[in-house]
This record gives structure tokens, sequence and C-alpha cells, in this order.
């Protein structure tokens, strides 16, 4: 396996809430998300681990289905992306298969390749 590749998916809210708190919200962790897109993710995640985190961990999500990007341009290929990468958008809930953030939801599975964020790392884990 790759050294970039994460080996096992964690699901545990410490992991998760520590690897955001660990991000700048000033700098972006990886390319394809700089400025005021970064700083809203990174406000979003954090929203949405106090709001929706205990819950999303019972769910079964994982870290890297929640936060997941490409291990080497970032979110440069949005199929290793994440739920909470992508859109700076506060989450407003979620379920055993979605997270929604009103007329926008994102799935959990898709079809023919349902889990494509195994593929990425953390964007907390991202080093260029």
């Amino acid at each position: 396996m790759s050294a970039h590749l994460a080996s096992v998916p964690t699901s545990d809210l410490y992991t998760g809430r520590s690897g955001v708190e660990s991000l700048s919200p000033a700098k972006s962790p990886c390319p394809g998300l700089y400025g005021e897109p970064w700083q809203k993710t990174h406000a979003a995640n954090l929203d949405f681990l106090n709001r929706f985190g205990a819950q999303a961990v019972d769910l079964g999500w994982t870290d890297l289905e929640r936060f997941a990007i490409h291990p080497v341009i970032g979110t440069g290929r949005a199929d290793y992306c994440g739920a909470l990468v992508l859109t700076g958008r506060q989450v407003e809930a979620t379920d055993a298969q979605t997270v929604r953030y009103g007329n926008l939801t994102y799935y959990r599975t898709q079809v023919g390749n349902p889990h494509p964020r195994l593929r990425g790392i953390p964007i907390w884990a991202f080093r260029g």
C-alpha cells in the first residue's frame, strides 16, 4: 500500500476534530482550496463536528468519507473528496447515506464506485 494512503479509515470523533483543529483557517492545507473558500470550509467543518460529529460517527461515517482529498493533488480530483471538503457550506442534516446542504446533497456511495474516498487521505494529512 502506498505511503500516501490511509490503511484503515477511522470513524471516531476525536480524530476528525483534532485533525480539523490542527489546520489553520488562514492557510490552506492543500492545492485547489485557497483563501475565502478554505476559510469557509474550515469553519463549516468545525460547525459540522460540533452539531453532527457524534451522530456521523454513530452512523459509521469515516474520516475519509467526511474529510478526504487526493493524496497528491488535493481537491483537484473531486471524486477523491469527502463530504465536507468542497462546499464551504454548513451542513443542514445528515443520515446514514447523505450529508445535506439545503438544495445540495452529498451521497455516501455512488453507483459503480461505492467508496471513492477510501483512496484518499484526510485533509490534515496532506504533505504535498
